[in-house]
């Protein structure tokens, strides 16, 4: 069953109609009425409930604050959220990971954010547990492209999995050399919430930086991009694409993650929260002036040296190391001390 109705009051009309249907598409949407009937199809008995907007619903919330908001007022055990070409899901059956691994190869073979909707859909439910279509079909499903960003934030016990991947086609100018780190921290500021929604303050603290640094990264990036400076946004990417690797690594589960959720298991854990701490203020506030020198048409200025600030510990180049193998991409950096 599907519904199509109108959206002056996005989230207030997506949940009245998956009160009663599996899918529901905003009027605002390009062939709602092919979409939605496709989607339905896809989804079938599984508890899979569906929302599609335009880019409009952003104004009233984010694709995850979404997500929860469905989740919470309706009895689908997944939600799938589509806001103009950012899409978000979340689940509480799969194993974290797993969703994504759909979403991205949905995202590789799809050619519109229809196309991947429909394709992570059917794979999520072909995915399923036997016997669980019909009474809690799972999709801790992130939908994106290559180039998008993805955030993990868990509800803690059994609450969604909401996994953000931003299809910003166009609009986003960070270049490959920190693109990678960027949707790597987006993640990672997910993971960050999920402990915090556990009682972590350190946890919380840590989400709000990172995202305000990647949010920044992003920024500087566009502005760049914008005022047509090829030499300082090549600068740029070579400083950033080293800085925001060594502090990903830092910030990483291995590493910094670890030590919130577990400090008892390791030496010395608020020496090493509070170099981490340091080191992620220095960047974001490196960022910071940097679009400013970018404003006020100055050659950008790096000062921030994250191999004092954070220690040059053994385990964390090794934990660096580690996280750039298997980003497949060392771009010939030396790791954190090196």
């Amino acid at each position: 069953m599907l519904t199509l109705a109108a959206a002056d009051g996005y989230i207030d009309d997506a949940v009245t109609a998956l009160s009663g249907s599996s899918v529901y598409v905003s009027p605002e949407v390009d062939g709602a009425s092919e979409l939605a009937a496709s989607l339905t199809q896809q989804v079938g008995d599984a508890s899979i409930g569906v929302a599609v907007f335009s880019d409009n619903a952003a104004l009233e919330a984010s694709g995850p604050e979404i997500v929860q908001q469905l989740a919470s007022q309706t009895s689908f055990d997944t939600i799938v959220v589509a806001v103009g070409d950012d899409l978000s899901a979340g689940s509480r059956v799969l194993e974290q990971g797993e969703a994504m691994r759909i979403a991205n190869e949905a995202e590789g073979a799809a050619g519109s954010v229809d196309d991947a909707l429909t394709q992570t859909v059917q794979q999520v439910v072909d995915e399923l547990p036997a016997g669980s279509a019909g009474a809690g079909a799972d999709a801790g499903l992130a939908i994106g492209v290559a180039v998008g960003v993805a955030v993990v934030v868990a509800l803690g016990g059994a609450g969604l999995g909401v996994f953000l991947r931003l299809r910003r086609r166009g609009r986003r100018a960070a270049p490959d050399e920190v693109r990678g780190s960027v949707g790597k921290l987006r993640a990672l500021q997910g993971e960050y919430a999920a402990t915090a929604a556990a009682g972590s303050s350190v946890a919380a603290e840590f989400a709000d930086r990172i995202g305000t640094i990647s949010g920044h990264a992003d920024e500087l990036f566009s502005r760049l991009e914008r005022k047509g400076d090829g030499d300082q946004r090549s600068v740029a990417a070579v400083e950033y694409g080293e800085t925001l690797r060594r502090l990903t690594a830092a910030l990483d589960r291995d590493y910094l993650l670890d030590i919130v959720r577990r400090p008892d298991l390791w030496d010395d854990p608020d020496e090493r929260v509070a170099e981490v701490r340091e080191a992620a203020a220095a960047v974001a506030d490196q960022l910071v002036e940097n679009i400013r020198q970018v404003n006020a048409r100055r050659g950008l200025q790096f000062q921030v040296s994250l191999d004092s600030l954070m220690g040059g510990r053994k385990e964390l180049r090794d934990w660096q190391r580690a996280f750039e193998k298997a980003e497949g991409d060392t771009g010939g950096l030396p790791a954190v001390g090196d």
